[in-house]
């Protein structure tokens, strides 16, 4: 029997694992396979930054010009006396070591700390473990730009060698680097592998590439693995592959992988494991769709059923398994003071897909060609929150960042009323689309789930391209919805785009009044701005001339293909307009500079101002939220605790304070019994049922009722129309 060996290669992000390999794992050991997953990404991190390695590293230097890097070397027993201290703290958090590093002198200090702003104004006289965060992170990215002189300059904390796999048109382009020997890095991450070969005896290693940041390491395994033990075959997939390999025709790869995996991996290598029709795979005899010579789906010759389809539901992946997973030596980083951003470097948050694709998969920019987008497919709320409790025995950690394309917000409603319903503490934060279901009653009913924090795209902040872009929302409807996020408590961060076909110098400063009165009224907590990219895979790829553009003559690449050139009549600058967006993004995210007129940020001559009124977004703000539209068919529930009778009518608490109303007996009777009804989750009580309950108790119209202070103060102390 085939014994497989799942990778997470270096690097992705050091704070938890990526779910890939945890989702893999979890449908091939239901289906009877032997299957273990290793993270090397976080085990050789965790190498790099010990005292042993930083005295390998350290013995390797040369001497420089560069004053920084002399600072470094002069300081290195410091280093390496310290190195292990702040691993430990970032892997547990022990205030104790907080309050040593934020001492006066515990750190050796270089050039990454010239940015240190007011740590008093961020962190104040009680963040200690933040300001401890921060600092740690400070201190390994000043480490990391020796390691980078010194070892490697392909060396980051959360890639490798991103540049030289971001455009690969042949793969000779990656032999180059492969027939250099291996430095010290690559050495340890060698001897890893080595570690689990021994460990595992695997006869198949499988390794996710979900970034090009990812890919030099992976052939580097794979190169060590067909060097000294050639049995064991290679496997790659992940979204690497999957967007930029789909066309390959240069087959060098396959002196070091003998499987390349496209889109979802769990049937494919469920083929290939049980020695089926290969499915989805290129092998260097070309690419196999698990097509048998009368166009059908294969036997699977294990189960002796036969596949009707090419692709397993999301029900079917089934629960993520993480065991196996070094869930100890994941490290917790602060790489900014804005707390929304450091979402994504900090804290041990458990990644799960609510559903599969997108259930819009309609934007011009994105991959909507491809199934990870276009085929949505979910799964109940009642079964994913088993899930989520199923992932919490594994990690020991009730965090979740659910990482959809952007989540569904029925299923978001769903998963919030089961998580209340089953008195679930949990936090929890997710990529979103800035829709008009996104009420204020929704958001927070969401909010009292645990949901902490939102992203989503508000892209180019202009009316006539979200609607050439076909994103589905408008201005006014994204600035309702941030809004609701707000009074809810959760925090948003908005991923932004400059350079969109047909976009004009003045859309563009427009674009960054808007986003600026949007910080202004506190409705974004964080934002990145990104350069657009015309892919293969997306609507503006496949038919550029419906967007104004033309497409640049241009064979395939044989290795790799997503980027393609495009031509565009121009007649600003877009790395001028790039440069000051981004300017301005990096100040408003810290409070600053949020009145100066957008136009100033931008280099040049003739920078038009701003066309747009200065009071766009607050005139959007105060339209009414749809959760207060009289509608018989919502369902009305009660998040809050029971309201106590008094002589005078009720007091309702919350968890921070109390409030006493005067209603007449009958009014109480009502409130008393509505409120029970609605707090019991398990049954659906919708507003037509209240109606009539109300009739039973006054003969007044409910409408009435409903328009009063009263009910609003209700809402206010638990009663949500969703």
């Amino acid at each position: 029997m085939e014994k497989l060996l799942l990778i997470t290669p270096p690097f992705v992000q050091v704070n938890c694992p990526y779910p890939a390999t945890a989702y893999l794992k979890g449908y091939l050991t239901r289906k009877g396979f032997d299957v273990e997953q290793k993270d090397l990404s976080i085990e050789l991190i965790n190498k790099i930054f010990s005292r042993n390695f930083l005295e390998k590293v350290f013995d390797l230097y040369k001497g420089s010009n560069d004053e920084n890097l002399e600072r470094i070397y002069a300081l290195r027993t410091k280093y390496t006396e310290t190195v292990d201290t702040i691993i430990r703290f970032l892997q547990n958090g022990d205030s104790t070591i907080a309050n040593l590093i934020c001492g006066a002198d515990f750190l050796p200090q270089a050039s990454r700390f010239e940015t240190i702003q007011d740590l008093d104004y961020f962190f104040g006289t009680l963040g200690n473990a933040d300001c401890a965060k921060y600092l740690a992170t400070l201190y390994l990215q000043d480490l990391s730009d020796f390691i980078r002189a010194t070892v490697s300059s392909h060396f980051e904390i959360v890639r490798y060698a991103e540049k030289i796999s971001l455009s690969v048109k042949s793969f000779s382009q990656l032999e180059g680097e492969l027939s250099t020997p291996r430095n010290l890095i690559e050495e340890e991450m060698t001897a890893l592998m080595q570690a689990y070969i021994d460990e595992y005896g695997p006869t198949m290693i499988a390794f996710n590439v979900p970034f090009p940041g990812n890919l030099l390491a992976t052939l580097r395994c794979a190169q060590y693995i067909k060097e000294k033990h050639p049995q064991i075959k290679t496997l790659m997939g992940g979204g690497y592959p999957t967007t930029e390999l789909r066309n390959m025709t240069d087959k060098g790869i396959f002196k070091y992988i003998d499987y390349i995996i496209l889109d979802d991996g769990e049937l494919p290598l469920e083929r290939t494991l049980s020695g089926n029709k290969l499915l989805n795979t290129y092998t260097a005899e070309g690419f196999f769709n698990g097509m048998d010579d009368n166009n059908e789906i294969g036997l699977n010759q294990k189960t002796n059923t036969k596949h009707t389809h090419s692709h397993i539901t999301h029900i079917e992946r089934g629960c993520p398994d993480f065991s196996g997973l070094p869930h100890n030596k994941y490290l917790s980083l602060t790489e900014v003071t804005n707390p929304m951003h450091r979402l994504w470097s900090d804290g041990r948050w458990n990644k799960m897909m609510i559903a599969h694709g997108c259930y819009w998969a309609k934007c011009a920019f994105c991959d909507t060609s491809l199934e990870y987008i276009c085929r949505y497919d979910s799964m109940s709320a009642s079964q994913f929150v088993d899930y989520m409790e199923d992932v919490m025995q594994q990690t020991g950690s009730s965090g979740f960042h659910f990482v959809d394309e952007a989540a569904p917000p029925k299923m978001l409603k769903e998963i919030s009323l089961e998580i209340l319903r089953r008195k679930l503490k949990v936090s929890w934060w997710t990529n979103i689309r800035f829709e008009a279901s996104y009420t204020g009653d929704l958001c927070s009913l969401m909010a009292s789930a645990g949901c902490i924090a939102v992203s989503g795209g508000l892209e180019v902040a202009s009316d006539r391209i979200l609607k050439l872009m076909n994103k589905g929302v408008d201005i006014e409807q994204a600035t309702i919805a941030m809004r609701n996020f707000y009074y809810a408590g959760i925090m948003v961060h908005t991923y932004l785009m400059y350079g969109f076909p047909t976009e004009t110098l003045q859309e563009s400063v427009d674009s960054l009044e808007i986003v600026r009165q949007m910080f202004r009224a506190e409705l974004i907590s964080s934002a990145f701005w990104h350069r657009f990219a015309r892919t293969v895979h997306s609507s503006v790829g496949i038919n550029p001339e419906r967007f104004g553009i033309k497409a640049k003559e241009q064979i395939p690449n044989g290795f790799a293909n997503n980027e393609i050139p495009f031509n565009e009549n121009r007649n600003y600058n877009l790395n001028m307009v790039g440069e000051a967006l981004n300017d301005a993004l990096a100040n408003y995210m810290y409070g600053n500079a949020i009145n100066r007129p957008v136009h100033k940020w931008f280099r040049g001559k003739d920078i038009p101002e701003t066309t747009i009124e200065n009071s766009l977004i607050t005139d959007h703000l105060i339209k009414p939220d749809s959760s207060r539209i009289y509608n018989e068919s919502a369902r009305l529930v009660w998040i809050g605790v029971q309201p106590v009778r008094n002589e005078n009518g009720l007091t309702f608490h919350s968890n921070s304070d109390s409030k006493h109303i005067r209603f007449t007996p009958s009014e109480s009777d009502f409130l008393i019994k509505i409120t029970a009804l609605c707090s019991n989750l398990e049954r659906k009580t919708l507003f037509s049922e209240i109606k009539q309950i109300y009739s039973e108790y006054s003969n007044e119209p409910f409408a009435v009722f409903y328009h009063s202070k009263k009910w609003d103060i209700l809402r206010k102390y638990g009663l949500l129309q969703i």
